[in-house]
């Protein structure tokens, strides 16, 4: 396989040059027929060979696209390098989309093959079959195929077969791949219509894979894999990242067993979501609120001596003599535990998908547990900006990383003069995308008049630098009065309350804020056993009194922290959660706002009954 001096131009130098470099080393864990197997880099590099030959062998040439549907798992990862060694292009798939959504991406893509995990997921798709009219080979990679698919070691005897008759080819097809080659069509999560390819270059993601040596990674860390790879920001930190430095990937076996996971890897870089530190905040808080008086004093204390201490440790300097005397009794009394709890050797959390909660962010640096966020899009391949291990700003995502220019275009987006002038957020580098597949108008929307990429976001720069995110572009309510209002921002304040768990913040052309709810159940059905309260109806328990008057203490709590024209003025309960299977989340988790003003527009009514009359 090619190799290159300094950094590889091309993920498939990347990869071989890791496999060389690190032959004996564990490349990756996971958990199979009732214990955890590991394997070697040399182990999966001779995985990857075997079945970039069985696709050579199937007829593929370099630039034809190849899925991969399925959970994260080695053979995903083996099929993904496997795809990029022959000069393939690469389009994942998230696992938890329907079968006509998964259709549509093949057929968009002309995929001509599609690598799928498991028997459930192949029978979704041989249930759109006839839709996917470009598909001419379907490999199950775990499992016994049935009609119309071939098994994983059926296909990899075609590619055993094909290296003895052309043992060069491989070789030649990755050594003819360039950086400016496709390597991925990853398809946008679609929260405003059908999703579109980003294409991204082989040179797109190695410049982006640089990132992880400005956070230091090296051979001994470890990974925890469990936000799905078919999300750019988990492929890029803890897929190509990773591999790149020669660091293990640990595979979580699912969400619910995540937290048993975690003690059993005990990463030192996990990439997840603010959701899950939401989860864990929430958790965490809930002990405490639970304990007695004396252990919530010493909590509180020890959490209030690690906040005086991050004003030292976010810039990398060492704590004055007493500040450290009180912080090693913290460490020792306190912290100690909750750093356990995430497997006692993190190094670092790092967030991406979502905006994180400050108050969140500030909280685990506080408990010896660093969260990095940063910001990207599918189409910056992913990272654009990040705080740093000694050069950090709470509630900012960061610097832009180097080689990587940001303009904000700035307009009107707030109604408060501010010291730093907001806009769109727009980037040049050598990580943006190519545009979007097959679709010219949509690329040419992407970019201004002189090249920078338009993200859609808005933010600003502040005097060192840091990069801060206000909201989306397009979910900026801009009330009747003319005010404009972020959502997230009045979001995350929502979430933060015991008893919420998600929230929708409304308002677009009508006269107040208004929002949707949805409870911490956990939390609201022990509030509801306390008080005597049925909790087997949803929604005869959203309805109660007590349960209304409880909700309405903690709006009343994040609005006393807001302007007049952004405090939540009516509220609804909703009676169940929004997920990914009903349609309301994106698979990174993020609010599908048009699906939630489809689906509950009843409810929407009733908090605003002068418009619903109007109609």
């Amino acid at each position: 396989m090619p190799a290159s001096a300094g950094d590889p131009a091309t993920l498939t130098e990347l990869f071989w040059e890791a496999v060389s470099a690190n032959a004996e080393r564990p490349a990756q864990e996971w958990y199979e027929d009732g214990a955890w197997r590991s394997r070697t880099y040399g182990e999966f590099g001779r995985a990857v060979r075997d079945l970039a030959n069985a696709l050579l062998a199937d007829g593929a040439k370099k630039g034809d696209r190849v899925a991969i549907w399925g959970k994260n798992s080695p053979r995903w990862a083996e099929a993904d390098f496997a795809i990029l060694s022959a000069g393939l292009v690469s389009v994942p798939i998230y696992d938890t989309l329907t079968a006509e959504k998964a259709a549509y991406i093949l057929q968009d893509a002309g995929a001509r093959a599609v690598l799928v995990g498991d028997r459930h997921l192949l029978e979704r798709l041989q249930s759109v079959r006839k839709d996917t009219k470009t598909v001419k080979t379907v490999v199950l990679l775990n499992g016994q195929p049935a009609d119309g698919a071939v098994s994983y070691d059926e296909f990899l005897a075609k590619g055993h077969a094909f290296a003895e008759t052309q043992p060069r080819a491989l070789d030649e097809a990755a050594a003819a791949i360039t950086p400016n080659d496709l390597a991925s069509l990853v398809y946008t999560s679609g929260t405003t219509g059908e999703p579109k390819g980003a294409m991204l270059t082989h040179g797109n993601f190695t410049s982006n894979t640089s990132v992880k040596k400005l956070v230091g990674v090296g051979p001994d860390d470890v990974y925890l894999s469990f936000l799905p790879l078919s999300h750019v920001f988990e492929r890029l930190g803890g897929h190509f990242g990773a591999y790149r430095y020669g660091a293990k990937v640990v595979f979580a076996r699912s969400l619910e067993s995540l937290l048993d996971d975690i003690q059993h890897a005990r990463p030192t870089i996990m990439m997840a979501v603010p959701r899950l530190y939401e989860k864990m905040y929430a958790r965490i808080q809930e002990t405490v609120r639970s304990s007695s008086w004396l252990r919530r004093t010493l909590f509180e204390w020890a959490v209030r001596v690690g906040q005086e201490a991050n004003v030292y440790r976010v810039q990398g300097r060492e704590l004055p003599k007493e500040l450290a005397r009180k912080h090693a009794r913290a460490q020792r009394l306190v912290l100690h535990k909750i750093q356990e709890r995430v497997g006692g050797r993190l190094r670092y959390f790092v967030s991406g998908g979502a905006a994180l909660s400050k108050e969140i962010e500030t909280f685990f640096w506080a408990c010896g547990v660093p969260i990095l966020q940063g910001y990207g899009l599918t189409e910056t391949s992913p990272v654009c900006a990040v705080n740093l291990p000694g050069a950090m700003r709470f509630g900012s995502v960061g610097r832009v990383i180097p080689g990587v220019q940001c303009r904000i275009d700035t307009d009107a987006w707030s109604d408060v003069a501010k010291q730093f002038p907001e806009g769109e957020i727009c980037f040049k580098g050598p990580n943006v995308f190519q545009g979007y597949w097959k679709n010219k108008e949509a690329t040419k929307e992407a970019f201004d008049r002189d090249g920078w990429f338009r993200t859609g976001d808005i933010g600003y720069l502040d005097a060192d630098g840091f990069l801060f995110i206000t909201d989306r572009k397009k979910e900026i309510i801009v009330m009747s009065n003319g005010k404009k209002v972020a959502p997230q921002p009045i979001e995350n304040e929502l979430k933060m309350q015991p008893h919420i768990a998600q929230a929708a913040v409304l308002g677009e052309q009508r006269n107040y804020i208004a929002a949707l709810i949805v409870p911490d159940w956990e939390q609201l059905e022990k509030f509801a056993q306390q008080n005597g309260i049925a909790v087997q109806d949803r929604e005869r328990l959203c309805a109660d009194p007590r349960v209304v008057s409880l909700i309405e203490g903690e709006v009343e709590a994040v609005n006393r922290r807001l302007s007049r024209f952004e405090q939540v003025k009516k509220f609804w309960i909703v009676p169940r959660d929004w997920t990914v299977d009903s349609g309301e989340l994106t698979p990174s988790l993020k609010l599908k706002r048009r699906v939630i003003h489809e689906k509950w527009g009843d409810l929407i009514s009733k908090l605003y009954p002068m418009l619903a009359e109007a109609r």
